[in-house]
């Protein structure tokens, strides 16, 4: 089955792909798929999270679109069949029988159903339908200049080995079985400098290493030749970090807390005697 994959790590903030969503709804009625969409909404939507802090930040993001979930709650709370899955995976808000359904909307735990108020319906990302009835991939792909959007078949990346990033999906513990795929979403890591004691000179080479307290899970750098390291893509939670380097001691920072980005700045290495 055909869905969308979004790598999150590839999103510039281009936003070219809002633009061309709006280009395709917002002047264009394309019932009964979908009607013209109001001007206020983002059936597509770049959500930014500025992570870490001081002098290593980052700014994460994730592209919010309706998941075309395969049990979705707003089909459930839908009166006369006005939500309903295609056969291809879709989920299609039929905009004449949707009519005044606001809890269509209000069903929507990922809140990518909108209200259009002058039209009295509620709206959402349609995976541009009609377009890919004609064999066309959906105005958002097309646009993205990064390829962070792509059409695939969701049978064949889930547990491919050829992918650069293990599949995701997003929020899996609302239970609606979201069928949208992601890559490289958004995680929590540990960054810092490792030094001399005295400050005064960077660390290279020096094995990083945090290991999470409860899962037991590891993750590794080596500081580059000005004594950076940064520990990417960490499950949240507490972590031991441990330095290693010949000639230094061993030294480890207990009870790291990860559920957010963390800058831990200069630590100092002391060299051995």
């Amino acid at each position: 089955m055909k869905t969308l994959l979004i790598n999150a790590e590839k999103c510039i903030d281009c936003r070219n792909c809002q633009t061309a969503c709006k280009d395709e709804h917002c002047d264009n009625d394309w019932s009964p798929i979908a009607a013209i969409q109001s001007p206020k909404q983002y059936w597509i939507k770049i959500q930014n999270v500025e992570a870490g802090d001081g002098s290593r930040v980052e700014m994460q993001r994730t592209q919010l679109v309706c998941q075309h979930c395969a049990d979705a709650p707003c089909i459930k709370v839908a009166k006369n069949g006005a939500v309903y899955r295609r056969a291809d995976g879709l989920v299609i808000i039929d905009p004449e029988k949707a009519q005044g359904q606001r809890a269509i909307m209000e069903a929507c735990p990922y809140h990518a159903v909108y209200w259009n108020p002058e039209l009295d319906i509620p709206q959402k990302c349609t995976m541009c339908a009609h377009l890919r009835d004609a064999g066309r991939d959906p105005r958002c792909v097309t646009a993205c200049p990064t390829d962070a959007l792509k059409i695939v078949d969701s049978e064949d990346v889930i547990d491919s080995t050829l992918l650069p990033a293990s599949v995701e999906l997003l929020h899996p513990e609302y239970k609606t079985q979201p069928q949208v795929l992601y890559q490289s979403l958004p995680r929590p890591f540990i960054a810092g400098e490792a030094c001399t004691a005295d400050g005064k000179a960077c660390l290279a080479n020096v094995k990083v290493t945090a290991t999470h307290q409860i899962l037991g899970l590891e993750y590794r750098d080596v500081t580059d030749a000005f004594g950076e390291f940064k520990l990417k893509g960490l499950e949240p939670g507490f972590y031991t970090v441990s330095f290693e380097k010949d000639g230094y001691d061993y030294k480890v920072l207990a009870n790291m807390d990860a559920t957010e980005s963390i800058n831990l700045d200069a630590v100092k290495l002391y060299a051995l005697v």
